[in-house]
């Protein structure tokens, strides 16, 4: 399964916008070999795989995540979410030794909160075509920024090493010149 990472959708980001403005990022695509690898813990994990550090967020994993399978054509809420991993079952597209079980597409969740019906069918090519069969959203969390941490990291210690080199100076014995 992980050789099939290597398949995304080339972060050939598809963005679209719902009509209440808000900004789903469609950011990769794997093939599923068989359907018992649609759950919400494999989801997760190839969700963080494929997201990790594209995005300012990243997704967490409760155990209770929310699982839509009916009701896909109608708007779902996605207030308080971060990501969606969204299940396609096999179709007419791709190779169907490599998405026997379907494919699942992934998506990031502007901080805007509005409802959003995900597209009925897969993103086809090398992925599967079929209709949508479920939706999983993840709650995300801020990564810190490592850059700022390093500054301040650095910050500290030349102030340390500054006060160092003052204390030193003044105990040094001073010579007059006479």
């Amino acid at each position: 399964m992980n050789s099939f990472k290597y398949l995304i959708v080339a972060c050939a980001a598809g963005v679209t916008l719902s009509s209440d403005a808000c900004t789903i990022l469609e950011f990769g695509a794997e093939n599923l070999l068989n359907t018992s690898q649609n759950t919400p813990k494999i989801t997760f994990r190839e969700l963080e795989a494929f997201g990790a550090a594209l995005f300012p967020t990243r997704p967490v994993f409760t155990g209770t995540e929310p699982r839509f399978e009916t009701g896909l054509n109608t708007p779902i809420d996605l207030a308080g979410f971060g990501y969606a991993g969204v299940h396609y079952a096999p179709g007419t597209s791709g190779n169907p030794i490599l998405n026997r079980g379907g494919s699942l597409a992934f998506y990031y969740i502007g901080s805007d909160s509005c409802s959003f019906i995900f597209p009925q069918t897969g993103p086809g090519h090398n992925f599967s075509n079929g209709p949508v069969t479920s939706v999983t959203l993840f709650l995300s969390q801020p990564v810190a920024d490592t850059g700022t941490t390093v500054m301040l990291f650095a910050i500290a210690v030349g102030g340390v090493l500054l006060l160092r080199w003052v204390v030193v100076l003044s105990r040094r014995p001073r010579f007059e010149a006479s």
